[in-house]
């Protein structure tokens, strides 16, 4: 019986200490990233990102030149996080570019210059649909996409002269002679 206790205890001890240095690791990685993150927006750091520059350092540090305006600045930062990464984090970085982008038309729009504003549309929705196509589930971007549709409606295939393009949720029901497989 002592000997079980024993044994038990050394693993619960060993269990304990892997679990400790794991997240030891994890907060030294997170110091190192706050650190780099800080010095890039302390202008340390120029948008040529040194090695172990992670791309959610690029989304951070896009959120304050979108906030002050800087459309470029913000959009190369996020288009790079963008390109660099996959899952989640790519999913943030398309969903902020095109709030930075879809931010930038509607003050165009607002201010009279709807020619300058429409490229600017185009790309909110790209990078809405992108989003989309990777997390269905993204309320927000939904909600945003139907925003940037509803200021700048996308053109009708029979306008432009254009074939239509057949996307997933078209593809059934332009189909011909072929069985749905419905009783």
């Amino acid at each position: 019986m002592k000997r079980a206790l024993r044994w038990a205890a050394v693993a619960v001890s060993v269990a304990l200490a892997c679990a400790l240095a794991v997240e030891s690791w994890q907060f030294a990685r997170a110091l190192d990233v706050n650190r780099q993150l800080a010095a890039r927006l302390a202008g340390a750091e120029e948008s040529a990102a040194p090695v172990g520059f992670e791309p959610r350092l690029w989304v951070a540090a896009a959120r304050k030149p979108a906030r002050d305006g800087h459309t470029v600045e913000a959009a190369a930062l996020l288009r790079r996080a963008a390109d660099a990464s996959r899952g989640d984090l790519r999913a943030t970085a398309l969903y902020d570019l095109g709030n930075v982008y879809l931010r930038a038309a509607l003050e165009l729009s607002q201010g009279g210059a709807d020619a300058l504003a429409l490229p600017l549309f185009e790309l909110a929705k790209e990078s809405y649909r992108a989003v989309l196509l990777e997390r269905p589930d993204l309320w927000d971007a939904k909600f945003n996409l139907e925003l940037a549709l509803r200021a700048a409606p996308d053109a009708d295939p029979d306008e432009t002269g254009a074939p239509p393009v057949l996307t997933s949720e078209r593809a059934v029901t332009t189909m011909r002679a072929q069985s749905l497989g419905l009783p």
